[in-house]
């Protein structure tokens, strides 16, 4: 009779095992099937974790080329869309003024010229473009605004303006403080750094440029000739007609170089914008690609994952079973 007991002790002790290692694979089975993962990566990978950490960090990779990317892409539009507003306040302005500062009246040509001082204002205004609390064109300060106000920068223009004795002495210093090194422009108008801004991170060894500044030729260009055409709509500077019209001819002359140099800064611009695109949609295809492979090192198969769900539910419910039919067996029943 002991040696009953200690076999059905045995035999219980045994069930009890059984039952809890077929419960526990019920719960991996019912969290694959529920999460579509893998619940014991190291079964499913062989013990071998090193593709899978190499994913890993290949995707938090890809991830952080994204966030750049995506950055350089909303700032190159961004400055883009800065750039055309410089370009719209002088589109057909230079043809115009010049046609009426060598054949028209004298009225029209102050007619054409009256809002020079506004076009200069919005020019300085889409330069000065700030965007999630960044300034575009500050170089590598971007919590500075890139420039003074349009109407600070006539405040030092107007000594020089009135002290000229001929157009020609204030086109020349006029056009000294805005394009001369180490000018008034670089050291009063400009507020920025004294760097270009960081490149954009594209991917591994592939970065691009876009942090156009102020300071860049073309927009100075531009300034010139609108502050040229803002000084002489104000009357300041020699008062004669022929001085008039000269400064204002001379106006349209550095507008219409402004105009072609501006134009190719915004070319210049689309091309990195177009490389930004090819960067993003290369990222987007190698990020798919590694979570296809992550997805198949990790996924639970469905079927497989429901099949053996449903075998492992009849084997315990046939191990209950047996448990149950054990439990009831006494000396009563034995001999029954």
């Amino acid at each position: 009779m002991s040696f009953g007991t200690f076999g059905d002790a045995a035999q219980v002790h045994r069930l009890r095992q059984d039952g809890t290692r077929l419960q526990q694979e019920m719960q991996r089975l019912t969290q694959e099937l529920s999460t579509g993962r893998q619940a014991d990566l190291g079964r499913a990978t062989g013990g071998d974790f090193s593709t899978l950490a190499g994913l890993g960090r290949s995707l938090r990779l890809q991830t952080a080329f994204a966030q750049s990317i995506a950055e350089a892409g909303i700032d190159a539009t961004a400055r883009q869309a800065a750039l055309a507003r410089v370009e719209a306040e002088i589109d057909g302005f230079a043809p115009h003024i010049l046609g009426l500062a060598t054949g028209g009246s004298l009225q029209d040509m102050a007619l054409a010229i009256a809002d020079a001082p506004e076009r200069l204002g919005q020019a300085v205004a889409a330069l000065n473009t700030r965007i999630a609390d960044r300034s575009l064109f500050s170089g590598d300060t971007p919590d500075r605004p890139a420039l003074m106000s349009s109407g600070e920068m006539l405040d030092h223009l107007r000594p020089l303006a009135a002290a000229a004795l001929s157009a020609g002495d204030m086109v020349a210093a006029v056009e000294d403080w805005f394009l001369a090194p180490g000018s008034g422009f670089e050291t009063l108008a400009w507020q920025g750094g004294t760097g270009a801004a960081p490149p954009a991170i594209l991917g591994e060894a592939q970065q691009e440029q876009t942090g156009i500044t102020a300071l860049d030729p073309a927009l100075r260009e531009v300034l010139a000739g609108l502050a040229l055409s803002a000084l002489a709509a104000e009357g300041t500077g020699p008062a004669g007609e022929a001085d008039r019209r000269a400064v204002v001819a001379a106006s349209a002359a550095r507008l219409e170089r402004g105009e072609d140099a501006l134009i190719r800064l915004r070319s210049d611009l689309g091309a990195s914008q177009a490389r930004i695109e090819e960067a993003r949609v290369a990222a987007e295809a190698a990020r798919a690609s590694l979570e296809i492979e992550q997805t198949r090192l990790t996924e639970a198969d469905p079927y497989r994952t429901a099949t053996e769900l449903e075998a492992v539910q009849i084997r315990l419910e046939q191990l209950y079973i047996l448990t149950a039919r054990l439990s009831r067996l006494t000396l009563s029943e034995y001999l029954r």
